[in-house]
């Protein structure tokens, strides 16, 4: 079966096309040689000329076919070129077989010569496309076999004439041959080059790489630092609100409320930090626990986690896991991040709606689900929400804070268990987010129940 549209067969065309002229040139040598061999120039010139046709149609099929662009005018242009091609291939043959019939000793040997010629160029030149080089060289081929089988005549030709197509078709042959080296060594030359170019670019794409990770450990560096400094001048503001609130709360409310205010802000903001300090951790370091995980468990204990926020915003929570999904093996520090995180980000952007948790198992995944009544997102955000420091600029954007790490962060976590985080949303109909988890292994399963 040849396959049109592929680099090979498009490559195999360009150089039967582009091997036209010489191929006139070397098959002109031939003809001669017939004609001595048959005593007969004008049955020699009439091949040639056959063949001249033939090889210039099949030529104008290959062009057209190297044109075509649309894979259904490829397969429609390639079929008729490589039919052409087999018809100047059996126009050739007939040559050799007429020439080892009639042409006697010498008609033999250059009989032979021009069907090994005919051969070793589809061999050589067309290898890159097997189908298409069996098409070319089964003429040939079958060519050699015949000949085996046809009786040795005496020929019409003088001594020196049947020395003289001898002559031809040597000199054909090994201009056939001496071309095929040189091809063979261009294409390895280029092989080379080529070799060498893949060799450099993957040593610039790794120089790249390692500056990319040195900048990378450079930032992380920066941020944990940076964190740890915040944190400590903050742990004290906190403190001092904490007691201020507590001193003022009898004797002055008014000061006390803004103590208590003071409070909440430094602890958002240490919120935000401890965020930015997860996030710039090595979490691919972490080792993972597999261990037998009750998923409703986990997820009634995010629900509980989250009360506080979700009743905030008057929303109600829902839960529904289906029997298939009441347990799995995995590491549940990694998925209770990766629900908080998403139960987190419906409770904040939801507002007197519903927000509903669904586990399930489909084949060989365990699926988690937080679907939301909220604003929704527009689907040209949709790509943007796991970008890290990111948030999709929407109406949600503008009336929420955050510094755009929780779904960034979930989506490691679920990557670093071997799953991923898919969104589904339309503007004003709400989110779901769906979590997909692969179910235990033998040896994680192993692992767990010998713990």
């Amino acid at each position: 079966m040849i396959q049109f549209e592929t680099a090979s067969m498009r490559a195999a065309a360009h150089a039967h096309v582009e091997s036209l002229r010489w191929r006139l040139a070397v098959w002109g040598v031939f003809a001669l040689g017939a004609a001595l061999a048959l005593d007969s120039f004008a049955a020699g010139a009439a091949w040639l000329l056959a063949v001249a046709l033939s090889m210039g149609f099949d030529a104008l099929l290959g062009g057209s076919y190297l044109s075509a662009r649309r894979p259904k005018e490829q397969r429609t242009s390639g079929a008729l070129f490589v039919w052409g091609c087999a018809f100047s291939a059996l126009v050739f043959s007939a040559m050799p077989l007429y020439l080892v019939a009639q042409g006697g000793g010498a008609g033999r040997v250059l009989g032979v010569l021009m069907a090994a010629s005919a051969f070793v160029r589809a061999l050589l030149f067309l290898s890159r496309e097997r189908g298409f080089m069996m098409v070319v060289s089964a003429p040939s081929v079958l060519c050699l076999l015949v000949m085996a089988f046809l009786p040795i005549t005496t020929g019409q030709a003088n001594p020196l004439q049947s020395a003289l197509a001898v002559g031809c078709g040597v000199f054909a042959f090994l201009a056939y041959v001496a071309r095929a080296s040189l091809h063979q060594n261009a294409l390895m030359e280029r092989v080379r080059a080529a070799h060498v170019q893949a060799r450099q670019e993957q040593k610039l794409a790794q120089a790249k790489c390692a500056e990319a990770e040195e900048a990378n450990r450079a930032k992380s560096k920066f941020l944990t630092v940076m964190t740890h400094e915040l944190r400590t001048p903050l742990n004290a503001v906190i403190g001092y609100a904490e007691m201020l609130h507590e001193d003022l709360h009898a004797d002055q409310p008014a000061a006390a409320a803004d103590a208590a205010r003071i409070e909440k802000s430094g602890r958002h903001l240490l919120e935000l930090i401890d965020r930015i300090l997860e996030y710039a951790g090595d979490h691919a370091a972490t080792e993972q626990r597999a261990q037998v995980v009750d998923v409703r468990a986990l997820l009634e204990a995010q629900i509980h986690a989250m009360s506080d926020q979700t009743s905030n915003n008057g929303n109600r929570v829902s839960l529904l896991v289906s029997p298939g999904a009441e347990q799995t093996i995995s590491d549940e520090k990694l998925i209770s991040a990766c629900v908080a995180a998403l139960l987190s980000n419906a409770a904040k952007y939801t507002k007197q709606g519903l927000i509903a948790l669904k586990a399930e198992r489909e084949g060989e995944e365990l699926i988690i689900s937080v679907s939301d009544t909220g604003p929704g997102i527009a689907e040209e955000e949709l790509p943007r929400l796991f970008t890290p420091f990111t948030q999709a600029g929407d109406v949600r954007t503008r009336v929420q804070g955050g510094v755009g790490l929780g779904l960034a962060m979930a989506r490691r976590s679920a990557n670093l268990l071997g799953g991923d985080i898919s969104v589904r949303s339309e503007l004003g109909r709400g989110a779901t987010f769906v979590l997909h988890l692969p179910l235990s292994s033998p040896t994680d399963a192993r692992v767990a129940f010998a713990a």
